[in-house]
């Protein structure tokens, strides 16, 4: 099992914002979380990434429990890449932005260059490569983000709404993204939406998420 969540609860100004009694996930899959603004898929997200810890409950990745320590925690953060609905590009290229996963685990210049053009053909961003991220659109910066985060090749790619800045002729290509990265990367990918179209194109499975509480639909 990929992830194993048991009576796991984030409390915020008073609140539970995350309240599931028991989540199981599996590698492999593409599953999708709905709900309403304010329902906790973001938060739920952030947990899942091992950017958030809960103020209770157990969380399982990989068959091991977690241990919200950093030194722990950054081998997880390695293997788990976080696409946020509004992503922040640093001030340089599109291409030196897609760079930065693959300088920080020390690949050589050759690799980098190989690995960053691949993932920005795959966004059909390359031409936009020696771009500044400061002149790009918000569907033009969440295709960057999307480049990005596959560029280190995760075990798991997590996307907040990953189609809500993404223009009609560029949603082919978002969705395209998802299906290939579990289909012929192995990466698991959990996607939060709106949209019960994008549901049922891509999803092998859906929650659904409202007041911290998560059912199967």
């Amino acid at each position: 099992m990929l992830y194993k969540l048991d009576k796991v609860r984030r409390i915020h100004g008073g609140r539970a914002i995350v309240d599931i009694e028991k989540l199981d996930i599996e590698a492999g899959r593409i599953y999708a979380l709905t709900g309403p603004n304010g329902s906790g898929k973001t938060t739920l997200l952030q947990m899942l990434a091992f950017l958030d810890a809960p103020d209770a409950g157990l969380v399982e990745f990989a068959g091991k429990p977690v241990i919200y320590s950093e030194k722990q925690l950054q081998p997880l953060r390695r293997r788990v890449v976080l696409v946020d609905q509004q992503p922040i590009l640093f001030s340089m290229s599109v291409f030196h932005n897609v760079e930065i996963p693959l300088k920080l685990r020390g690949c050589c210049v050759a690799e980098r260059k190989k690995a960053v053009d691949e993932a920005l053909k795959k966004v059909d961003m390359l031409s936009f490569a020696d771009v500044m991220g400061s002149r790009l659109s918000g569907g033009e910066i969440q295709r960057v983000a999307m480049a990005r985060a596959l560029v280190c090749r995760p075990d798991v790619l997590l996307l907040d709404e990953p189609t809500s800045n993404i223009d009609r002729h560029h949603q082919p290509v978002i969705e395209g993204l998802i299906r290939s990265a579990c289909a012929d990367d192995k990466i698991s990918v959990i996607f939060s939406t709106h949209s019960l179209q994008l549901v049922e194109k891509l999803a092998d499975h859906c929650f659904q998420i409202e007041s911290g509480k998560i059912s199967e639909r």
